[in-house]
């Protein structure tokens, strides 16, 4: 990929809208873990109603916040669901570093190794080690959920974590941020995987195509197409939730 093409890609995921609608009565109690590196990331847990039913750990997207899922959110409980939602570093509420200072993704800087946005996996990492440790929930028994960056960040842990049982990915990306799926799709070929992305948006359509193909040989995997250009949550219009949470069930 050249550095003009990257650059393009980049520019294309800051410049995607926020989710414009705005959520009322939030779903969940307040929860907080740390980073590796002493980040506060704070986040909406909820058990799941029985042992047996699954805990989804829910990413957002690039400029976002956790509340983007509260729609979905409500929903993923009636079934029984559990869920742990949280904003990443330099997103929401989980601005403040070790040091008591305030951050931002808008300086974070150039993507790579070392950077903010590469530590962005090493946090999901420590939200499953929250529900393993804090929350008493199986290994076995937790999901991962994303959208746009959150869905790159969900395949390359789904990729490396074996026992992850499912991944579901809104509008992922070939690359975002330097968080690059090629090759951790790979590693998701032996689980139930659903990626989601719309005609419309462009970029995300045709890395979700390409995403898709690597997983040919996945016979629990589904592609669904989204609505026009719809980007990440912004596909869900009643049926892409119905669909995703009946695909669950399946599983």
């Amino acid at each position: 990929m050249t550095k003009l093409f990257f650059t393009f890609v980049f520019m294309v995921l800051f410049a995607l809208p926020a989710p414009a609608k705005q959520w009322g009565g939030r779903v969940g109690a307040k929860v907080q873990f740390s980073s590796v590196d002493g980040i506060l990331l704070s986040g909406l847990f909820m058990p799941p109603s029985s042992p047996g039913m699954k805990t989804f750990i829910l990413l957002h997207g690039l400029g976002s916040n956790q509340e983007e899922w509260q729609s979905f959110i409500q929903k993923l409980v009636k079934r029984g669901y559990g869920f742990l939602s949280y904003d990443a570093r330099g997103h929401g509420e989980s601005t403040l570093d070790a040091n008591g200072q305030k951050i931002s993704f808008e300086n974070f800087g150039a993507p790579g190794p070392g950077s903010q946005w590469n530590a962005m996996v090493a946090d999901l990492e420590q939200a499953i080690e929250f529900l393993l440790k804090e929350k008493k929930i199986s290994r076995k028994r937790i999901g991962l959920m994303g959208a746009s960056l959150g869905a790159n960040i969900c395949i390359i842990e789904t990729g490396r974590d074996k026992e992850i049982p499912v991944a579901v990915l809104l509008s992922p990306g070939l690359n975002y941020a330097g968080i690059v799926t090629s090759k951790a799709i790979e590693g998701c070929n032996d689980r139930p995987v659903l990626i989601a992305a719309s005609p419309g948006d462009t970029y995300a359509w045709q890395s979700s195509t390409l995403l898709s193909q690597a997983l040919a040989k996945n016979k629990k995997a589904l592609f669904v197409t989204g609505e026009g250009n719809r980007h990440g949550v912004q596909m869900f219009d009643g049926k892409l939730e119905n669909r995703i949470l009946g695909w669950l069930e399946s599983k």
